[in-house]
C-alpha cells in the first residue's frame, strides 16, 4: 500500500513539475532593494517564495553596514562620484550572497529613489541610475537589475500599503484592509483600498497581490515630509520652543497655535480635494506610520493619537523654554524638531479627517518593521510592473 501511495505521490509530482506549479511554490526568489532615500540609501534584501495559494511571502535579511549617507540626490550634479557611493552597497549584497550560497541569477536588483530625488531634473536622475546600473553590472553581472528609478509617491504609498496590510494578515485573509498615511522626511502619503472605478485621476489605480486585484486612492505630497516641512519653518518662531535660537537670530515664540495655521497654510496651498466617488475611510480605519509613530512616541501618546492630544501635549512643550529641554534631554538630536513635527501631524490629520478620531499609529507589526521595501517586493514578486521614466 505504502509503494503504492508512493508511486501516486511521484507520478502527482512529476505532473506539477512539468507544469511549472511546482517551482511557482517552492522554488526561492531573492530581492535586493536600495532605498534611496533624502538623508541616504539603504539596502534590504528578502527571500521571497509562494504559499499554497500562490501569494508571495517574504522574509527580510538581516545586513549590517547596510546604509551609505547623504541621499543620492545630492549627486545629482555629480554622476561620476555615484559609482564610489553604492560600491559599499554593491559590496555588501555580494558578500552576503557568497555567504549564503546564493546565485547571482536567483536576484532582482531594484534602486528607488524618494522625495529628494522627485524635485531633481529627469536629465541628470537618469545619469545617476546609469551609473549605479554599471556599478550593477560591474560587482553582481549575473544579477538581475530590474528598476533603477524615482519612485512614484503613489507607489510609494502603496508599497507602505502592502506592507501594512501583509504583517497584519489583511492580504492572506482576503477581508477587509488598512489605509496608512505615512510622512517621511520628504513626503506625505495617504493610500487606501477603494470601490471607485473613477480613471480621471492617476490617484486611482489598480495592482495585484498574488492573483487577488486591489484597487487603490494612493496620493503623495512631496515638501509635506518632517525635513522639508522644517525647512519651511526654519524662521517662523511659532514652530519652536520659547528661547529657541533661529539662524535668523530671532528666537522662538512658543505660539504653537499660531505655528498651527501657517502649517494649515503650507498643507492647503496644494490641492487637497478627494474625487467625490472616493470614499475615504474613517480615521480609525487607518494606520499612521512614519512621523505619526515618532511623534506619538515623541508626546507619550500611546499606540494611538488624535490632533487634539498632540496639540495639547505639543503646546506644552512649546511653552517650555528651549534652555530647560536641553538641560534634560542634552542627547537628543530630534529636541529642536519637536514642535514643529506636532504641528504638520496635527494638521495632516485635521485636513482630511473630521471629528477628533483616534489614529493607530506604528513602526512594527508582530515584531517586523513596516518597511515600504517589504511592499516592493510583495509588488513585484505579484507580478506587477512599475511605470517607466524614460
Amino acid at each position: 500500500m505504502k509503494s503504492a501511495s508512493g508511486k501516486a505521490f511521484l507520478a502527482i509530482w512529476l505532473l506539477l513539475a512539468l507544469s511549472g506549479f511546482a517551482s511557482h511554490v517552492w522554488a526561492a526568489k531573492y530581492y535586493a532593494i536600495v532605498d534611496a532615500g533624502s538623508s541616504g540609501s539603504r539596502l534590504y534584501l528578502y527571500k521571497s517564495e509562494a504559499d499554497a495559494k500562490g501569494n508571495p511571502v517574504a522574509e527580510n535579511i538581516p545586513l549590517t553596514g547596510n546604509k551609505v549617507t547623504p541621499g543620492i540626490s545630492t549627486l545629482v550634479t555629480q554622476s561620476s562620484k555615484v559609482a564610489a557611493y553604492i560600491a559599499p552597497l554593491f559590496n555588501l549584497l555580494d558578500a552576503e550572497l557568497k555567504a549564503r550560497g546564493v546565485p547571482q541569477a536567483d536576484v532582482n536588483f531594484s534602486l528607488m529613489a524618494t522625495a529628494g530625488m522627485r524635485v531633481e531634473s529627469p536629465l541628470q536622475q537618469k545619469k545617476v541610475y546609469d551609473a549605479v546600473t554599471d556599478e550593477a553590472k560591474k560587482t553582481l553581472p549575473g544579477m538581475n537589475i530590474q528598476y533603477a528609478l524615482t519612485l512614484q509617491g503613489r507607489y510609494e504609498g502603496a508599497f507602505q500599503w502592502l506592507s501594512v496590510n501583509y504583517l497584519k494578515g489583511n492580504l492572506a485573509a482576503g477581508g477587509g484592509t488598512n489605509g496608512i498615511l505615512e510622512t517621511g522626511g520628504g513626503s506625505y502619503q495617504m493610500t487606501w483600498a477603494t470601490s471607485s472605478t473613477a480613471r480621471n485621476t492617476i490617484d486611482v489605480f489598480s495592482l495585484k497581490y498574488g492573483s487577488t486585484p486591489y484597487t487603490l486612492f494612493s496620493r503623495s505630497y512631496t515638501g509635506l515630509g518632517g525635513n522639508y516641512s522644517r525647512e519651511d519653518a526654519t524662521d517662523d518662531p511659532n514652530s519652536f520652543p520659547v528661547g529657541y535660537p533661529l539662524a535668523s537670530g530671532a528666537v522662538g515664540s512658543g505660539n504653537y497655535r499660531k505655528g498651527l495655521v501657517n502649517t494649515r497654510k503650507l498643507i492647503r496651498a496644494r490641492p487637497t480635494s478627494i474625487p467625490a466617488s472616493v470614499k475615504v475611510p474613517g480615521l480609525e480605519n487607518f494606520v499612521g506610520v512614519g512621523l505619526f509613530k515618532n511623534v506619538a512616541t515623541d508626546l507619550r501618546l500611546g499606540d494611538s493619537l488624535s490632533s487634539a492630544r498632540v496639540d495639547r501635549a505639543a503646546n506644552m512643550i512649546a511653552l517650555t523654554p528651549w534652555a530647560v529641554q536641553v538641560s534634560e534631554q542634552p542627547n537628543n538630536p530630534f529636541l529642536f524638531g519637536r514642535v514643529d513635527s506636532a504641528q504638520l501631524v496635527s494638521e495632516l490629520i485635521r485636513t482630511w479627517f473630521q471629528g477628533n478620531r483616534e489614529l493607530p499609529v506604528a513602526d512594527h507589526v508582530n515584531g517586523t518593521e513596516i518597511n515600504w521595501t517589504l511592499g516592493a517586493v510583495l509588488f513585484l514578486a505579484s507580478n506587477n510592473v512599475l511605470p517607466t521614466q524614460w
